[in-house]
């Protein structure tokens, strides 16, 4: 017991729940959105989200796993759900860029004051709290995974650490935008991988690109780590916990 109030429990898993009800609202929401055909044009939303998850049932799963005892069991199936969950944390953060579906989707005059039309509101709202909960996921996700980190190799390898994975996070998100990465391409066929990075590390445009939306990205993920972490601190009884 005193192991799961070390990391957060009851309070993390209170937290997932509300996450998770926000997140199948927010769905409800963007599934009743109707085109002009009638069809669902945010429908892909689910497989999104549902991707964006993964890193969290994968978080949940190394605590339970830093329960067992010390073991060469233990370390390979801690060492795979921490690549699990470090492949996939970029699909929560992928969210953010989804924004751009509402300027897809919805047709506007550019001339005309298309934001008094309640219709424009309608798309956008239920978008930005899809990106919004995309963030927040993916911070929530890095910080249980960084508290095990943290607890096991000391606080400068935790911060280290996910300064690490903030970085290549938003790489991946830059990735999955722009150049159609998938998680599973790691597995599936790394040397398109290879071959895409040698490309792009290859020009100056390219990386100039990735630089400046890839920094944006990080600023975004950095800045509202930042607060989910130093607010986490703000617990009084965290230290107590943790003794």
């Amino acid at each position: 017991m005193n192991q799961l109030k070390s990391m957060q429990y009851p309070w993390k898993l209170y937290m997932w729940l509300v996450l998770l009800l926000l997140t199948v609202i927010d769905l409800a929401v963007l599934l009743d959105i109707r085109n002009g055909a009638g069809g669902r044009p945010y429908r892909f939303m689910l497989w999104n989200f549902f991707l964006a998850w993964i890193p969290v049932a994968a978080a949940a799963g190394l605590d339970g796993l830093s329960l067992l005892r010390k073991g060469a069991a233990r370390t390979v199936l801690l060492g795979l759900g921490g690549l699990t969950w470090l492949f996939f944390l970029p699909n929560a953060t992928y969210l953010l860029t989804d924004l751009l579906h509402v300027f897809r989707i919805y047709s506007f005059d550019p001339q005309d004051r298309y934001w008094g039309d309640i219709g424009f509101w309608r798309h956008l709202l239920p978008m930005l709290l899809a990106s919004m909960l995309g963030l927040l996921i993916a911070c929530a996700a890095l910080h249980s995974v960084h508290r095990l980190v943290e607890r096991a190799f000391g606080w400068v390898n935790g911060m280290v650490f996910a300064c690490a994975v903030l970085l290549l996070s938003s790489f991946g998100v830059y990735m999955g935008r722009f150049v159609r990465w998938n998680s599973w391409d790691v597995i599936g066929n790394p040397l398109m991988l290879v071959k895409d990075m040698r490309d792009l590390f290859s020009d100056p445009e390219w990386v100039r690109h990735l630089i400046l939306f890839g920094g944006g990205i990080l600023a975004l993920q950095a800045g509202m780590y930042a607060v989910l972490y130093l607010f986490a601190k703000m617990n009084p009884g965290e230290k107590e916990h943790e003794s």
